[in-house]
């Protein structure tokens, strides 16, 4: 009865339909799956591309010589022909010094000179008059050993005043100081009218040889060791060593105009920075690259290779090394591990690791794991560029020879000049009041 009563009942009925709805609603929710919508990603293609490989990196002037400028003798300073940047010429002279307490020093010599010769005439002829005497036994042994022994006491003082003559003239050479090389002067340390004191730490000034100058470039060991091995790797293929365009870029991305020429590596590496350094020199005629200037070195190969080239942003590197993100024939992600070369520009060439045809991932990166299938959108690699400009030109000689010729000569000058002082000659012989006055 109460069964029939409720089935009669419209608002049991209702309840009990507003379940059955509620419940299959419930079933379908559960029954149905969420898409996962596909990962997005850009993939470049793999190829060979010929290019000029090059590289850039931090560097400094440095000057070929610098002289810091000292008088060998003291002496008050008489007159000084130095300007801060003046560019003086080899021999040209920078400063005067006081001459006339060693003008006093070479006349006093030079009487010294003349009363010991005089001396020395003096005892060499009573020595000649005992030597003929004493065979007819007009002289005693003592009379001739004594006049034997005045002549060689002359002789001796002599030997003594010629000796201080010549310094006394290589001290008066030394009042007039001139540059031992081409070069700009600095700013001077002393006035006219200062005593220069011995010993001295302070210079009067600094000389810095300013044509042709160093750029000073760290290069990594590992790249040093590299291109050792390439470069041996040549040699037992009877291959030559390509040549490189070398140039450097000024602060403010000013192209410097004239090419450089490989000098030579240090002889030792840094220890602490893991670089061997390299020097390059560079024409300077008009003394526009100071020392101690930073610019940027770049080299470039004249000629072209091939190699296979992705882009940069494509490359990752962890414990194992650099590698890369493939897509394999299901368009799936893989990982490749890979060896990488030169960087050229935004790029970076592949040693080891792809082929020619890859689909290489550039974009998307972070958001893929390896089995992933994801959605391609295929991009080009950025065209090469060639950074070397077009108005670069050669120096017009040779800056290793001439600085060979260079050195040369001035050996050739130390040479002539120590021939010049066993000749007991004060090589360039100063005159008072000839220049400078």
């Amino acid at each position: 009865m109460m069964y029939q009563s409720l089935r009669s009942n419209p608002h049991w009925r209702n309840l009990v339909f507003v379940v059955f709805l509620l419940t299959v609603g419930c079933g379908d929710k559960e029954a149905a799956k969420p898409t996962v919508p596909s990962k997005k990603v850009e993939v470049v293609e793999a190829k060979r591309v010929s290019f000029r490989p090059s590289f850039e990196v931090p560097a400094v002037v440095e000057a070929v010589e610098t002289a810091q400028i000292f008088p060998i003798v003291a002496s008050r300073i008489l007159y000084q022909n130095i300007e801060p940047g003046k560019y003086f010429e080899q021999g040209e002279e920078l400063v005067r010094l006081d001459p006339y307490p060693f003008e006093t020093a070479v006349a006093t010599a030079e009487a010294s000179i003349a009363e010991a010769m005089s001396n020395y005439e003096q005892a060499k002829a009573n020595f000649d008059r005992a030597r003929n005497l004493r065979p007819q036994g007009y002289i005693s042994a003592k009379d001739f050993d004594t006049a034997k022994a005045a002549v060689q006491a002359a002789e001796a003082q002599l030997n003594t005043a010629q000796t201080a003559l010549n310094q006394a003239r290589e001290d008066l050479s030394h009042t007039s100081i001139v540059a031992p090389f081409s070069g700009r002067v600095g700013h001077p340390n002393y006035a006219v009218g200062d005593f220069f004191i011995l010993p001295n730490s302070v210079p009067i000034t600094e000389l810095v040889k300013i044509d042709p100058v160093y750029v000073l470039a760290h290069v990594g060991q590992k790249a040093y060791n590299e291109f050792y091995a390439a470069v041996e790797k040549l040699r037992l293929q009877g291959r030559a060593i390509p040549n490189m365009e070398l140039y450097i870029v000024l602060p403010g991305d000013t192209v410097y105009p004239y090419k450089g020429e490989f000098f030579s590596w240090d002889s030792t590496a840094a220890a602490t920075r893991g670089t061997v350094a390299a020097r390059v020199l560079f024409y300077n005629p008009d003394g526009m690259l100071l020392p101690e200037e930073n610019v940027t070195l770049h080299g470039k190969l004249l000629e072209e290779v091939e190699r296979i080239v992705i882009p940069q942003k494509a490359v990752s590197q962890d414990q194992q090394g650099h590698y890369v993100y493939l897509l394999d024939r299901e368009k799936k992600v893989k990982r490749a591990n890979i060896e990488v070369g030169l960087r050229i520009g935004p790029n970076w060439a592949v040693r080891k690791g792809l082929k020619v045809g890859d689909q290489v991932l550039v974009e998307g990166l972070q958001k893929v794991s390896p089995g992933d299938a994801v959605e391609v959108t295929a991009v080009d690699i950025k065209q090469l560029e060639d950074p070397a400009p077009a108005n670069l030109r050669p120096p017009p000689y040779s800056l290793r020879e001439q600085l060979r010729k260079e050195q040369e000569a001035f050996r050739e000058y130390q040479r002539s000049n120590m021939e010049a002082r066993q000749r007991n000659q004060p090589g360039d012989v100063y005159t008072p009041y000839e220049t400078g006055k």
